[in-house]
């Protein structure tokens, strides 16, 4: 679904702020693997995933390992720079051909100074990030790779069925080899 309608339907967006928005909004096309955002970059921008799968990844030791992935009708940004000002140590990358608005978070923080919806978007931008971040550190730390591979086939099987073996392992907190061990074993 493309922003403007996702945005009247889920938040009653005025067709006064929507006209504002798609003012503003810039609609790209990326292709598999493109980098949407490097990591330790700076962007004011939030990502709306029109079409597609993303990923959120960060560096450690040389190694792009996955945090979090994104699929159609959610939001993504680096919060550091969005909210902060500063460096995002995280990047986006395209895991399939993926259609991708990207909104100024300045221009959704003017409008929210005088409209109860724009605010509601922007607790819901902050709250998916919450709760993805949180959903992670407690899986990464209470559950066995075994548990952390279930949930995920329970909740975002088409994760599994779109993104590459690497990029699920690394989410998982696992090695590639351990993943297949454990797929094999279901």
């Amino acid at each position: 679904m493309q922003l403007i309608p996702y945005l009247k339907t889920t938040f009653g967006l005025t067709d006064d702020l929507l006209e504002h928005l798609e003012q503003v909004a810039v609609t790209k096309r990326y292709l598999k693997k493109d980098i949407i955002l490097d990591a330790a970059h700076y962007s004011r921008k939030v990502f709306f995933i029109e079409q597609g799968l993303v990923r959120m990844f960060y560096y450690k030791s040389g190694k792009a390992i996955t945090h979090y992935f994104f699929s159609e009708q959610t939001f993504a940004a680096g919060t550091e720079s969005v909210f902060y000002h500063k460096k995002s140590m995280y990047g986006i990358e395209a895991l399939e051909p993926s259609i991708i608005t990207l909104i100024p978070f300045d221009a959704i923080a003017e409008l929210a100074s005088h409209s109860i919806a724009m605010n509601k978007l922007i607790q819901t931008i902050l709250l998916q990030a919450l709760i993805g971040f949180s959903a992670r550190l407690q899986s990464l730390q209470f559950e066995t790779a075994q548990e952390r591979y279930q949930k995920l086939t329970e909740q975002h099987p088409d994760i599994l069925l779109r993104a590459p073996l690497g990029d699920i392992a690394s989410y998982l907190g696992i090695s590639q080899q351990t993943l297949s061990v454990i797929r094999s074993q279901r």
